[in-house]
């Protein structure tokens, strides 16, 4: 569970919207909580809860397990550091036969596969157990953005998950840390505000209506 007492959703009694995690990048904590955490709050997701990239995948995956064997909606939603970490998170929740019905990462290469913890990480290479996958990074990020483009592209291991890979152009003035703004209004990059954030809700919204067998 996540150690921070405002990261740690606090939904009430009954509530069957997605559990949503969020997995914040290095020393990036506030700027998760203060941007996205809150974003996704006042959008009406109230089980969504922040966990640090510092976290055992192991932890995250077991968190989640409850509201999964409740029929529930599962989205995983992971940036920087975290957007490795939501992979792994993935794989695990595959071990134990649990679907993820979203998946998000945002910026997870580039320079962050230098940080240990990710030597190794295949974070392009998305388990059968994810429906659907988005995977956004912006030209120009050399924190969290591939050289080489072929590089950023995830890639579905089965044909029943859906992968879309966004990129965002030099033209779109998005960077690493904009990438997952989401306030002020007139400082979240338009094209952060279309591809990502718009994009994002309709996603959760179609989640909201998910039933399971």
């Amino acid at each position: 569970m996540s150690k921070h007492p405002h990261w740690q959703a606090s939904p009430p009694a009954h509530y069957d919207g997605p559990r949503i995690v969020l997995v914040h990048g290095l020393l990036a904590g506030r700027h998760m909580q203060n941007h996205l955490l809150t974003f996704l709050r006042n959008a009406g997701y109230a089980d969504t809860t922040l966990y640090s990239n510092h976290l055992s995948p192991t932890i995250i995956a077991r968190d989640v397990q409850q509201a999964a064997h409740a029929g529930r909606a599962v989205a995983l939603i992971g940036y920087s550091q975290g957007g490795f970490q939501v992979v792994k998170v993935s794989h695990l929740l595959r071990q134990s036969g649990i679907a993820v019905d979203l998946m998000v990462s945002l910026a997870a290469g580039g320079a962050g596969r230098l940080y240990p913890p990710q030597w190794g990480a295949s974070v392009r290479r998305i388990p059968d157990n994810v429906k659907r996958h988005l995977n956004f990074f912006a030209t120009g990020d050399t924190l969290g953005t591939d050289p080489v483009h072929s590089l950023n592209l995830a890639q579905a291991e089965s044909g029943t998950t859906q992968v879309e890979n966004i990129a965002y152009s030099l033209d779109d003035g998005v960077d690493h840390k904009n990438i997952v703004r989401c306030f002020p209004a007139d400082r979240v990059p338009a094209a952060v505000r279309t591809l990502f954030l718009d994009r994002l809700q309709q996603e959760l919204s179609a989640l909201d209506t998910l039933s399971r067998p």
